[in-house]
Order: C-alpha cells, then structure tokens, then sequence
C-alpha cells in the first residue's frame, strides 16, 4: 500500500489520506502557524513520508531534484529515521534549506542505560 502511495499520489488507501492529500494538509498547517505567530521559528516532529508527501505538494519539482535528481521516484527511501529538514516559508513561498540531515545523530556520545541511572542516582 505504501509504495502504491508513493507512485500514484492520489491513491486513497482503505484507511486514511493519499499522499497528495496528506502533503496538502501539511502545507495548511504550516501556513496557518505561520499567520498565528510571524517571524517565528517552530519544529515539527513527524515521519519521513509525511515529509515528502508535504515536500512534492510544496516545493516545485526542480528544488526537489536539486537534493536528489530522481527525487520522485525514490522519495520513500530518501529521510532516515531521525533525520532534520528545514523548510522555510516567506512571502507565500517555501524553500528547502536542509534536507534530511543526520549529522546531529553522529555527534551523539554513546549513552548507557548504566550512565542513566548514575545520573538519576546524582539527582540529573
């Protein structure tokens, strides 16, 4: 069903939205937040389908395929998990600044469950 979404955008799986639909409520959200609170910055937390179901119903196809040149063809495998992209909208239009980063994920130092309850035994 999944790859069905991502070749026929307008597919309507038995539950739940096309991609084209789901992209497009993205899109008014965004706007709507946008209007509420001018200027501001704000994070959206979702998962990597969403994102490129918002990003092809957004962003003409040419930006898209200045991150990747087949960028509709292999939209589902494009955003790791965990992954930032930064839009930006000004003036009614949108612009790809950051495209599914990970970067962030390899500054992380390794973490354990031992360091965890150190830091709760520490009051952190």
């Amino acid at each position: 069903m999944w790859e069905r979404s991502m070749h026929d955008p307008a597919y309507v799986p038995p539950i739940g939205d096309s991609a084209r639909q789901a992209g497009m409520r993205m899109d008014q959200l965004l706007r709507e937040m946008a209007e509420r609170a001018p200027g501001a910055q704000m994070v959206m937390v979702t998962h990597g389908g969403l994102i490129t179901d918002f990003l092809v119903v957004a962003l003409p196809l040419e930006q898209l395929e200045r991150w990747h040149p087949a960028f509709l063809v292999v939209q589902s495998r494009l955003i790791p998990q965990c992954s930032i992209t930064v839009v930006r909208l000004e003036e009614g239009h949108y612009t790809l600044e950051h495209f599914a980063g990970v970067k962030h994920l390899l500054d992380l130092t390794p973490f354990s469950r031992k360091q965890d309850q150190q830091g709760a035994d520490d009051g952190r």
